[in-house]
């Protein structure tokens, strides 16, 4: 009796150990993903509990604390009152033409008059033109007009001191006249006004231990008045719950005064992608108001046909810079180069298809050139040689085998052209695909 008892004695320690070992591990129950937390870690869970009556998605205990499956995404309007109301919401927003509202499964509902989307004054009628390049295509992609027309907030209009009814052209471009291979990997930083399109995306920080309203969690790149262009796994699988934040025109994403912030209201998953998968890694962030463009806050082009660029690509980013697994607060730029063998040679056709991602690296070795950890998301950048200082989003950082060791993967972005403009700008699509069809 005396050894089934010590090895009664001994399963339960083990036992014991293991539930305390299952805090921070993934968890999975019907249709919730997510890790496992103290209950009281949860806000989810102690509605259900609480509010609900209802018994949380448990994963083990800790003595009489449950230790819960809390979702990665944010699935609180799945609760309380009004949750039906919700539920064909996108993630607990609902918007109409001039109110929109977020719920989190608690009162008050929280409502915010829309804001009107009044464009930007036209410049006066003596300013200097700005260059109108072309594309090598019969049909110019209206994407590309807007991109010409995004000219006037680098290359912008003042009045002569003296003559101030004479206006030129001053232009502020940031970005740097050199060809100079860095790395994100090991960090150099970019220069104010280098990137202007660069957002970094976060989410809300549920904490209450910790000082940070939000964590940031991937990048972004604001391709118009109203939207951003990022990695569908930065929506889908981080473990900190719903994108909800976007900050633009700062170097330092921890420096929120020197950046204007933005609340995201609604996300656009590319319909095709799958949680884990590879395929289809893209998706849309749409901002609750029109962002106001100047000279360090403006949209980067689409890779639309018959556009002319330069050799070579670049990256930036607040990603990984070290084997410790930190983040960067200052974003980082560095050079690659595509290598679409390297790629077919490494990967089978279930994880690359040189259709829909872009390959590309820099040294392949040792701390070379390369996306990391908190790149996602961000863009995959080549210069134009017939436009000045602006940048075609080649590609979106999607997934890699290891930082600064081997090659990074990107969703090709003119693959999607369609699905990005039609959700972003329906109305002029649907001109444009009918005067194609008359051509």
């Amino acid at each position: 009796m005396g050894v089934f008892k010590y090895i009664t004695v001994l399963f339960i320690l083990i036992e014991c150990v293991l539930c305390k070992n299952r805090t921070g591990t993934p968890c999975s129950e019907d249709d919730l993903t997510g890790v496992c937390k103290r209950i009281y870690q949860c806000p989810y869970a102690v509605n259900l509990v609480d509010g609900e009556e209802k018994k949380a998605p448990t994963c083990a205990f800790d003595g009489l604390v449950r230790i819960v499956c809390c979702p990665s995404q944010n699935l609180l309007y799945r609760t309380g009152v009004l949750k039906d109301y919700f539920k064909g919401s996108n993630d607990g927003v609902i918007r109409s033409k001039d109110m929109t509202c977020r719920y989190e499964g608690k009162q008050p509902v929280l409502c915010c008059q829309n804001t009107p989307d009044i464009p930007d004054p036209p410049e006066p009628k003596q300013c200097p033109p700005l260059s109108q390049p072309k594309l090598k295509t019969k049909v110019q992609h209206f994407a590309w007009q807007k991109c010409v027309n995004y000219q006037r907030y680098f290359n912008k209009c003042i009045s002569m001191n003296d003559h101030p009814n004479s206006f030129e052209r001053i232009n502020t471009c940031g970005i740097p006249n050199n060809n100079t291979v860095f790395r994100i990997f090991g960090g150099t930083p970019a220069v104010p006004k280098q990137f202007p399109h660069m957002a970094v995306v976060g989410c809300h920080n549920s904490i209450y231990t910790e000082d940070v309203d939000v964590i940031w969690v991937g990048g972004g790149s604001l391709i118009s008045e109203k939207f951003i262009l990022t990695a569908a796994h930065v929506l889908v699988e981080n473990l900190h719950g719903r994108i909800r934040y976007a900050m633009m025109g700062t170097l330092n994403k921890t420096d929120t005064k020197s950046g204007i912030l933005y609340n995201v209201i609604r996300i656009i998953n590319h319909k095709a992608y799958q949680k884990g998968a590879k395929f289809h890694d893209i998706a849309l962030l749409e901002l609750n108001e029109r962002v106001k463009f100047n000279e360090f806050i403006r949209p980067a082009c689409l890779p639309v046909p018959g556009r002319e660029l330069e050799k070579g690509l670049s990256i930036a980013g607040w990603g990984e810079t070290d084997d410790r697994g930190k983040g960067s607060e200052v974003l980082l730029t560095a050079s690659v180069n595509e290598v679409r063998h390297i790629c077919e040679n490494r990967f089978d056709s279930g994880t690359f298809t040189p259709e829909s991602m872009i390959c590309a690296s820099g040294d392949v070795g040792t701390n070379s050139s390369d996306a990391c950890k908190g790149d996602s998301g961000g863009p995959l950048m080549a210069k134009f040689t017939n436009l000045n200082c602006s940048y075609s989003i080649e590609g979106v950082v999607s997934y890699g085998p290891r930082c600064g060791q081997s090659v990074g993967v990107y969703t090709r972005v003119s693959y999607y052209l369609d699905w990005i403009v039609e959700n972003v700008w329906p109305e002029e699509f649907r001109a444009y695909k009918e005067m194609i069809k008359n051509k």
